[in-house]
């Protein structure tokens, strides 16, 4: 039995229940209406900006929604920088002639219609990263709940800023947009931090835990220094079980690396942990199995929020 998570109790333990899954995809559902509701409420603008048109052809005389043409039409926004204008404009005037002469009197439902169908793309874009942001959210979250509970400092440095500030860990919506933390422990300071090209390895990885100061993290570069890394783990927050095991075969290709990478380069002691939303039986018994030989020092399902919690103490611990 793993010693380092208590929650874990068998591979049995560490499969994501019908209900976590459910959870999650709502969650996930909310999220997308969320990241959807700008580009339905431009399009509800549209449509009251060109009521007062009588015919598809008119719409290119309405300057103000040239714009929304411009995407209803099918042109990226990368598009327009190889596009000039007598270019964008053949391009609205084929969706014209094509698409909403045919619709006849609904020729605004029918550019509504196709500017949402282009904007779904968009939509989708964002969940993709969406996803794997909520993911970090809830484990930083979690870190800072069990640092709240023990009373330990926290100092924060976020994607849009070069300063560190220490941080309220009870505060509303600090836990989005984090780079890296910063705390000390019983064994000195510690410096975690989130998505980042590890050197010796070649690729970016999810979790990086070095020993350091805020003056160690040194604008990133504590990711070049071998010798105070402790640990690297692997964060999967996709709920879809159909995908979960390609999510556990490409994070355990990615763990491997980063072992044979550091035991290469003379640090064989560098720990490795796995995290994932969605965890199917076959699996929750790989990854189980891992943990029994030491192979992984730790690992949690992002969905079961007692194992993230003792994955979280272990980490602050380290």
């Amino acid at each position: 039995m793993p010693a380092i998570n208590r929650y874990i109790t068998s591979a049995e333990s560490l499969v994501t229940t019908h209900e976590q899954t459910r959870a999650g995809f709502l969650s996930i559902a909310l999220e997308k209406n969320r990241v959807g509701d700008p580009f339905v409420r431009s399009a509800l603008a549209f449509k009251a900006m060109a009521a007062h048109t009588e015919a598809a052809e008119e719409l290119l005389s309405v300057p103000e929604v040239r714009p929304f043409l411009i995407t209803a039409a099918g042109l990226s926004d990368k598009s327009l920088a190889h596009l000039t204008e007598a270019d964008q404009t053949m391009a609205i005037q084929e969706l014209i002639d094509k698409f909403l002469k045919p619709a006849g009197s609904n020729y605004i439902d029918e550019t509504t219609f196709r500017y949402l169908l282009i904007k779904g793309d968009a939509v989708g874009g964002t969940m993709r990263n969406n996803i794997g942001n909520m993911g970090q959210s809830r484990l930083v979250r979690a870190i800072f709940s069990s640092m709240n509970v023990m009373g330990l400092a926290c100092d924060l440095l976020s994607t849009d800023s070069k300063r560190w500030r220490r941080v309220d860990t009870t505060a509303a919506g600090i836990e989005a947009n984090v780079r890296a933390l910063h705390w000390a422990n019983g064994s000195g300071e510690r410096l975690l931090v989130f998505n980042a090209k590890i050197p010796t390895v070649g690729k970016n990885v999810d979790i990086s835990l070095f020993s350091g100061g805020i003056q160690d993290y040194d604008r990133g570069r504590i990711v070049r220094r071998d010798d105070r890394a402790i640990m690297f783990g692997e964060l999967k927050a996709g709920i879809d079980p159909a995908g979960a095991d390609e999510h556990w075969k490409t994070g355990n290709t990615a763990l491997n690396r980063i072992r044979s990478s550091f035991a290469a380069a003379g640090y064989p002691e560098v720990k490795t942990s796995f995290i994932a939303a969605a965890i199917e039986r076959s699996m929750a018994e790989e990854i189980y199995a891992q943990l029994e030989d030491g192979t992984l020092s730790n690992a949690a399902n992002l969905t079961n929020a007692s194992q993230l919690t003792a994955y979280c103490n272990w980490l602050i611990g380290e």
